[in-house]
């Protein structure tokens, strides 16, 4: 008889949330996963800044217990990671996240061993998927590859596109920045994101995950709905069992979240109740139906694939520059870009600047977040983009034929 993966439900009770996660923890024997010396990467929900109560971001409360169960073991070092949507430099969004959400204070507050950290603030890698559904490969953070043990800490809300978010959509902040927006652009239907977002939780399947249903989202999530005070966290080891659960928790048809059955699919985890066991306080006595997002899916419009893959790729394409002012042509840019898309320019002296390949650029980056000097800047001009691609210039071609067609006949009269 084939050992049932395990899943733990813990009500929160008088908000006392550390004692709700360590009973959630030692009834799945987390435990056997933990050594001594251990490096420990713990991946929130920092979508964007937002204070605790809005129900955006995984509750401090939450990540809070999970750093001081982790300590039990006497680890080297905990890093909380997550990488924002948007982009700027300076203090990015995910710094901004991490202030606003209350993260930071808690790590701090934590001591050094904690670490509150932006994806994009480290060392890059490039990770190959294997057996692929769509996405190949992706640029990403070192420390997926280079952590002992990665503990996924999603948040329970509804999803304007993937009708909910939990354990294999959180990890879709291990995207950099604006390549959340080239993902979206180049597989833009429903059925395409999902598996994507399955290629990417796959890369890291984080072996632990402990779910944030302190206070949740419904309605227009994942940023815009309304708080939920649910009070319970779940924990287990098959993230796709447990995003299986929780949409029986929150009165969501598991069929219509579609990455589900990718990630079975793909051998990922389960979704057959007969083969999930249920620990703590059943399912009965904590579910509660969530509004569905009522917002039109805008990631389900179908595309051809190879104009979807030219938009990606063209109009999504940042544009990596360098101020000749401020280079001193150190070599860091160029030194560090895992796939040679900079190098230096033929006469190293002030004012040359480096020479940047945008068909090989794949946008990690590390030019602009390494520079001592602050000298590379990165955008996407989407306006610009648009316009001089060539569905730009087909659609300029158009409005002159048709301003012709009107304007001649007129003129001829």
């Amino acid at each position: 008889m084939l050992e049932k993966t395990p899943i733990a439900i813990q009500k929160i009770l008088k908000d006392d949330v550390k004692t709700a996660v360590f009973t959630s923890l030692e009834l799945i024997n987390a435990k056997q996963l933990m050594r001594d010396n251990m490096t420990v990467l713990l991946k929130p929900n920092l979508l964007q800044p937002a204070p605790p109560e809005r129900a955006i971001t995984t509750h401090p409360m939450i990540v809070r217990a999970v750093i001081q169960w982790v300590r039990q073991f006497n680890p080297t070092k905990i890093y909380v990671c997550d990488s924002s949507g948007g982009f700027n430099f300076g203090e990015s969004n995910t710094e901004r996240a991490m202030k606003e959400s209350g993260l930071k204070a808690v790590c701090e507050e934590e001591g050094d061993l904690v670490e509150c950290l932006p994806f994009e603030k480290t060392e890059r890698r490039i990770y190959k998927v294997e057996n692929p559904l769509e996405v190949e490969e992706f640029p990403s953070s070192v420390l997926l590859h280079d952590v002992d043990l990665i503990i996924n800490l999603p948040k329970i809300k509804t999803h304007g596109q993937t009708t909910m978010t939990c354990c294999i959509k959180n990890m879709f902040g291990t995207i950099l920045r604006t390549n959340k927006a080239r993902t979206h652009a180049k597989y833009p239907s429903l059925n395409r994101f999902t598996s994507a977002l399955t290629d990417i939780y796959s890369v890291s399947k984080p072996q632990l995950a402990v779910v944030d249903g302190y206070y949740c989202m419904e309605g227009n999530g994942p940023s815009a709905g309304k708080p939920v005070k649910l009070d319970i966290v779940l924990a287990g080891y098959d993230g796709v069992a447990i995003d299986s659960t929780v949409c029986k928790i929150i009165g969501v048809n598991s069929g219509n979240v579609k990455y589900l059955a990718f990630a079975e699919k793909k051998g990922l985890g389960t979704t057959n109740q007969d083969e999930i066991e249920i620990r703590g306080e059943s399912i009965d006595n904590i579910k509660r139906k969530f509004k569905i997002p009522a917002t039109i899916k805008p990631v389900s419009a179908w595309l051809p694939r190879a104009f979807a893959d030219y938009l990606a790729r063209r109009v999504f394409k940042a544009t990596i520059t360098f101020d000749n002012d401020k280079c001193r042509l150190c070599s860091t840019c160029w030194s560090n870009c895992p796939v040679n898309a900079i190098s230096p320019p033929k006469e190293i002296k002030k004012g040359n600047v480096p020479i940047w390949d945008m068909k090989k650029c794949i946008t990690c980056y590390c030019c602009a977040e390494l520079c001592p000097y602050s000298a590379v800047d990165a955008r996407i001009h989407l306006v610009r983009n648009v316009i001089f691609s060539w569905f730009g210039l087909m659609l300029f071609g158009a409005l002159i034929v048709i301003a012709a067609a009107i304007v001649i006949p007129i003129l001829l009269t």
